[in-house]
């Protein structure tokens, strides 16, 4: 299976064991040296945010401007290792651990979309970081950058969503489908994805299951298939403290909530999200919509999938007047491991759009 399930290929990206490149090619883009690794490998700031609970926090470099990045699921602050360092000269930027992954503290609550922008918002407000921001995020991050845009506009200075994940995929795209490939190609993609969706939860269950009994034996096959595979981009550093923090219960439990509560686990936001995500909602805020460009033009799934993806990226750039979508050739799901000088570029671009910070 790959990202060819139109409506849940982030989903898809985000299934710990298998694959996320869509037809040919492998890895691709730079490697992250072990003098940078090191610190991500490690606590910095741990913010208090209140319960008992602490996120870790990790900024550097300068500017008038303050940009706050998000990974996707069942990842942490480490997958921005080959970006963050990049943009240091052009602003603060800063990365942190969702609750329970990386160095971050559990959380006792389900992790639902809300939940996860209500703790990005008392970080932000603990920190001190200066707003209004600019957020960037991936796969599920991007998707919760983006309703944290809408739920706390003031914050939000512009947004670079890199892969972002999509609420309402399968309604947004029935129609394009089925205009362009016919009702019974469309509904047959619809209903494939439906049964992914099944599979996806069911496996999320099973690890939380399994994360209950105690740390996992990173030899076992259950440890295979809830956990991400090596990202041969950031070395072997990196994968080594991977493999420590994916072990752990905290970082099983997590994942699967995030996964379980998310906009293809739970439907109950739809209607909200409907309402909320409208074409201009965020005025003429800089925003930039990255899409990945691997594909199989062999497989009609597969490229169908790629036309809905483009699609709905292309819709959700319309939510700003000033909103951009741009695809990208030899990416996979994980653009900030196959192009990040992409993130960068598309960063310093809505940096400049917005100028300097006014004082005063």
């Amino acid at each position: 299976m790959r990202a060819g399930l139109c409506g849940l290929a982030a989903a898809l990206a985000l299934i710990p064991g298998i694959s996320t490149a869509a037809g040919p090619g492998g890895p691709t883009g730079p490697t992250l040296s072990p003098e940078i690794a090191r610190e991500y490998v490690k606590p910095h700031d741990l913010i208090d945010i209140g319960g008992g609970r602490k996120i870790n926090l990790y900024c550097m470099g300068s500017g008038d401007r303050t940009v706050l990045f998000d990974a996707g699921g069942s990842d942490w602050s480490v997958i921005w290792s080959l970006v963050q360092p990049a943009l240091a000269g052009d602003a603060r930027v800063c990365t942190y651990d969702r609750a329970g992954l990386g160095y971050s503290d559990p959380s006792p609550f389900p992790r639902t979309p809300v939940a996860i922008v209500e703790d990005m918002r008392t970080l932000i407000v603990a920190a001190k970081l200066p707003t209004p921001l600019v957020l960037v995020g991936h796969s599920l991050g991007g998707f919760n950058v983006k309703l944290y845009a809408a739920l706390y506009p003031e914050d939000v200075a512009g947004l670079v969503l890199v892969g972002p994940s999509e609420e309402r995929s399968s309604e947004r795209s029935r129609e394009l489908l089925r205009s362009r490939y016919g009702a019974a190609f469309a509904a047959r993609s619809e209903l494939r994805d439906n049964t992914f969706g099944t599979f996806l939860m069911e496996r999320y269950r099973r690890c939380m299951e399994a994360a209950r009994q105690g740390p996992m034996d990173p030899k076992s096959d259950t440890y295979r298939r809830c956990s991400d595979p090596v990202r041969t981009q950031m070395g072997d550093v990196v994968a080594a403290e991977r493999a420590r923090i994916q072990v752990g219960q905290n970082y099983q439990l997590a994942q699967a909530s995030e996964i379980l509560n998310s906009i293809y686990g739970d439907e109950r936001g739809d209607v909200i999200f409907r309402d909320l995500f409208r074409p201009g909602v965020f005025g003429d805020k800089p925003l930039i919509v990255l899409t990945h460009g691997r594909f199989d033009p062999e497989d009609p799934m597969d490229a169908a999938a790629q036309v809905t993806w483009v699609a709905l990226h292309q819709e959700t750039a319309r939510l700003s007047t000033r909103g951009k979508q741009r695809t990208l050739p030899n990416t996979s799901h994980n653009i900030e491991l196959d192009d990040p000088q992409s993130i960068v570029d598309a960063v310093r671009e809505v940096l400049k759009a917005l100028g300097p910070v006014k004082k005063g």
